[in-house]
């Protein structure tokens, strides 16, 4: 049987996320087919390796706020025979193939890719070049343009002419309300709704505390939908397509992070959409994870207004829990999150 690492936590504000993805894919995945292995990064970067692949984890629902995270990770660490956990592991790994279940920062952004490519070691997700330019808000939004999708109003910022007070913030030519966003960021963390050019100091003052570059958009007001792609390898054939949108209907002001883990929104699948609209969020989703050189699966976020599908972003490593808006597109055709893990394992085998 094909050896699986499923490689969860890291060192990015997703962290937490990433913890409960990868607890989902390792009670998912069938142990029929694969001899599996759960690593854990900590938040400090340590990489936790259990010898073998008899380890298990602990059977604990992990808490929203991420509040016992740390104890879910001692007891992993207690109850398995710990190979390595100093520094950066990778060389330890013994595995054919490693599932990536990161969230955000180094996981997504082509870094991780990078070390495992480095190694020759087979991987879910996008190469190195798509997951930094999908990660990097900005030159995503710039080739989105060019291959003619729609992006709402924006412009960018970077704390080193903030700070040299190069920047004007009465010249930010945006309507508002605007949502400011970090740069590199994921799972809508430390994104703020801004009403006017008075709020905008402060929140821009907070944000480059822990960023440095930052994006400002135009609120646009309408329906937010979310639809995936998935890539499939039948019989050497690969086809790659589309599943069905998801319409969400936040409870609170925006698709935010609370709103997103916590279960402030409503979800349905597929979305309250005319089948015309619905070929056209599903049609740009595919340019988006094209045209940004996207591999096995993606997921895109958009806002339509008028009948046009606007991109928030494009997610190279989209959730994969049981409640994540890919496996519930992908259960309305009859795809079980067992299945979509498989999908994915074996499509690392056909690069």
């Amino acid at each position: 049987m094909r050896k699986i690492g499923i490689l969860m936590g890291g060192t990015s504000s997703e962290h937490f996320i990433s913890m409960v993805s990868g607890k989902a894919v390792f009670n998912a995945i069938d142990k029929s087919k694969y001899r599996v292995k759960p690593i854990i990064i900590t938040r400090e970067g340590n990489w936790i390796i259990p010898e073998g692949f008899d380890s298990v984890l602990p059977d604990w629902k992990l808490d929203p706020e991420g509040s016992n995270v740390s104890e879910f990770i001692t007891e992993f660490s207690n109850v398995n025979k710990i190979k390595s956990h100093k520094g950066i592991g990778v060389a330890y790994l013994d595995c054919d193939a490693v599932f990536i279940a990161l969230h955000g920062g180094e996981g997504e952004d082509g870094t991780t890719q990078g070390l495992l490519s480095s190694f020759g070691i087979p991987y879910t997700g996008s190469a190195v070049l798509a997951s930094a330019l999908a990660m990097d808000k900005e030159r995503a939004n710039y080739i989105f343009s060019q291959v003619g999708l729609h992006v709402p109003k924006f412009v960018s910022l970077e704390k080193k002419d903030y700070d040299s007070k190069k920047v004007n913030l009465n010249s930010v030519l945006l309507k508002y309300p605007i949502f400011v966003k970090p740069m590199f960021g994921g799972s809508s963390v430390g994104v703020s709704k801004v009403e006017n050019p008075t709020s905008l100091e402060e929140v821009l003052r907070n944000l480059f505390d822990s960023t440095d570059r930052i994006i400002l958009q135009e609120q646009i007001k309408g329906t937010e939908v979310s639809c995936s792609v998935l890539e499939e390898y039948k019989n050497g054939d690969l086809f790659i397509n589309a599943l069905p949108p998801t319409e969400i209907i936040p409870e609170t002001d925006f698709f935010d992070y609370k709103a997103k883990y916590t279960g402030k929104s409503r979800e349905i699948t597929p979305a309250r959409l005319p089948h015309e609209i619905t070929k056209v969020v599903q049609n740009s989703a595919l340019k988006a994870h094209q045209s940004l050189g996207c591999k096995s699966y993606s997921r895109t976020d958009f806002i339509i207004y008028n009948d046009i599908p606007y991109i928030l972003e494009t997610n190279t490593l989209p959730g994969l829990t049981e409640g994540s808006l890919l496996p519930q597109q992908a259960k309305s055709i009859g795809k079980s999150l067992t299945d979509i893990i498989n999908i994915l394992i074996q499509s690392t085998f056909h690069t």
